[in-house]
Parts: C-alpha cells; sequence; structure tokens
C-alpha cells in the first residue's frame, strides 16, 4: 500500500514537472498577422500556433524574439526599447497589427495587441499599447527598433517582398554648427573702373586750355616794342 502511494506521488510530480503551468510558460501559443493598409494581406490574416517559447526555433517564437515581444511585455532596460518613435509617420510605411495569444492560469486566453511597420526607414519599428492584461500582469508596452531580420520574417510569412523605405536626406543647415569655421565668401564681382582718371584728365585739359587762352590774350594786350630803326 505505501509502495503505491509513493509511486503515484512520483508519477504526480513527474506529470508536473513535464506540463508547465500558465505562471511559468511566457511564450504565446498563437498570433495572428493582419492590416496593412486598404484590402489588407492579398490572402488574408495570417495565423501562426504552436511553442512561442524563446529559444524553441519555432515560426512563432522567431517572429515574437524579432518584434521585441519579451521586451515590450515584461523587460525593461531591453536592448531595442526606445521611448518616442524611432521614425516619423511619413518615414513607417505600412502598418500591420500582430495579435499574440497567451494562455492564462484562469484557463483561459490572454490576447495582447502589436503594431508592426516593417518597411520604416531605418529598420523595421513595433508599438504595444501598455497596460494589456496578459498572464495576471500588464504589459510594459512601448515602441520598439528591430532589426531587419523582422522584416524578412515576416516576407517568409507571407508579407510583400518589399525593401525598406529610404530615409530622407538630411536639410542643410541655415547656420554653421558652433565650432566650425564659417563658410568662405564668395568672391565679390569686380568692380566698375574707377573714373578718377577720366574726370583728373578732362580737368588738366581744362586748365591747359585756360592757360593758353589767358597767355594769348597777354600777348594781345601788351604788344611788342618795335624793332629800332
Amino acid at each position: 500500500m505505501r509502495q503505491r502511494r509513493v509511486l503515484a506521488m512520483l508519477v504526480l510530480a513527474l506529470l508536473l514537472a513535464a506540463v508547465p503551468t500558465a505562471a511559468q510558460a511566457k511564450g504565446a501559443s498563437a498570433a495572428t498577422i493582419s492590416g496593412g493598409g486598404s484590402g489588407g494581406l492579398p490572402g488574408g490574416p495570417i495565423d501562426l500556433a504552436g511553442d512561442g517559447e524563446p529559444g524553441s526555433g519555432t515560426d512563432l517564437a522567431n517572429l515574437a524574439e524579432a518584434a521585441g515581444v519579451f521586451a515590450l511585455l515584461w523587460e525593461d532596460g531591453q536592448s531595442g526599447a526606445v521611448d518616442a518613435a524611432p521614425a516619423a509617420t511619413g518615414e513607417r510605411g505600412p502598418r500591420y497589427t500582430i495579435t499574440w495569444t497567451f494562455p492564462n492560469g484562469a484557463g483561459g486566453e490572454d490576447k495582447v495587441r502589436q503594431s508592426v511597420w516593417p518597411y520604416a526607414a531605418g529598420g523595421p519599428v513595433t508599438y504595444m499599447r501598455p497596460g494589456q492584461p496578459v498572464l495576471d500582469s500588464t504589459t510594459k508596452g512601448g515602441w520598439y527598433r528591430s532589426a531587419d531580420n523582422l522584416r524578412q520574417t515576416l516576407i517568409t510569412l507571407g508579407l510583400p517582398d518589399r525593401p525598406p523605405l529610404a530615409a530622407p536626406a538630411p536639410a542643410a543647415s541655415a547656420t554653421p554648427a558652433a565650432g566650425s569655421a564659417p563658410a568662405a565668401a564668395a568672391p565679390a564681382a569686380d568692380p566698375a573702373p574707377a573714373l578718377w582718371p577720366r574726370i583728373a584728365l578732362g580737368v588738366g585739359l581744362l586748365l591747359a586750355a585756360a592757360a593758353g587762352g589767358a597767355l594769348l590774350l597777354r600777348r594781345r594786350s601788351h604788344p611788342g616794342t618795335a624793332a629800332a630803326r
């Protein structure tokens, strides 16, 4: 009788160790990708299911890791998480929505929604609204800058094969940055030829004419003495 009780307890312990509870399992059990603008995805929403635990290597787990799901669920200071949108609205491209399903301890499911811009300039961008209920807690949420493997993963799963948007060229600064040498001034246009040489020449000619005229008048008013006989 005692041996049967010990054996039953051993079997129960093995079952509890083999079947993770909702508190232990933090991975999603399913995900649905939808959106993408007018008309949505050509083939309709994309559904994934399976083991979403980090490091399991499934499509579901790889997508969650690339999208920064765990950083936006609970983790602080995770690489990629940012306080503000890392790309302007016009530089993000079409928006998609990933709805993650997490089994909870009450035997039900928690749905967590995450917005994704896979073609954003500078790399994919995601956003998860803070405060969404999940696994007896709430999402930390926020913005996340993903690596390009998120775009590639989503294309593999059925999104359009598009390159990232090009980042706009930086606008030229109107004022030089502090500490930088001022730009060289454009060479001034050649000045018009100076007028003073012409004026001086004209005045000289007038003075010479006046002197000649005065001398002529003087000679006429004082004729020379007659020659001696």
